[in-house]
């Protein structure tokens, strides 16, 4: 049982490019993960996109990584690319990156906050705010309605939009 816990957090280490490991007996951290210690980063994850819009399916890709300040990271967080212009009022544009920290609370938790939403219709990202016990999404985007999902699913909380500059 032991040797299984750990082949499976050799497994998951290695997935991560935190450490090489082929399957012998030896293993070493990747060239990588020191180079990220040395300068302060930390790799995180890009997957995908989201929707800044009316909710689709997104299919998540397999991430690719950018090296991030490792003060810009507070817990579990990710990177998605924003499709659309329903938040620019907030700073988010077309192809931005958005970082995002997971997490799974309770909508009332994050009234105000711009979340990545999973709602019947597939994600999105807005602006979340509760009226009456109910969630409804909001577009920082006047050409854009508000959402009243039936059902929400919080995937994460943006904390740092990432822009290219045109």
């Amino acid at each position: 049982m032991v040797k299984s816990v750990a082949y499976r957090y050799m497994m998951t280490l290695r997935d991560r490019g935190l450490v090489e490991y082929s399957g012998k007996n030896t293993m070493r951290l990747s060239e990588d993960l020191s180079y990220y210690r040395k300068y302060g980063s930390v790799k995180v994850p890009i997957y995908g996109s989201v929707i800044c819009g009316s909710p689709e399916e997104e299919e998540q890709q397999n991430p690719e990584y950018l090296a991030l300040p490792e003060e810009w990271i507070t817990g579990n967080c990710f990177l998605l690319r924003a499709k659309g212009n329903s938040m620019t009022g907030a700073g988010i544009g077309d192809g931005d990156l958005v970082l995002v920290r997971r997490e799974h609370g309770s909508p009332e938790e994050y009234n105000g906050k711009i979340i990545v939403a999973l709602t019947e219709d597939g994600n999105t990202l807005k602006r979340l705010f509760m009226e009456n016990g109910r969630p409804h999404l909001h577009p920082e985007n006047r050409r854009y309605k508000d959402i009243y999902p039936e059902h929400l699913e919080m995937q994460g909380v943006a904390v740092r939009v990432i822009k290219e500059v045109k």
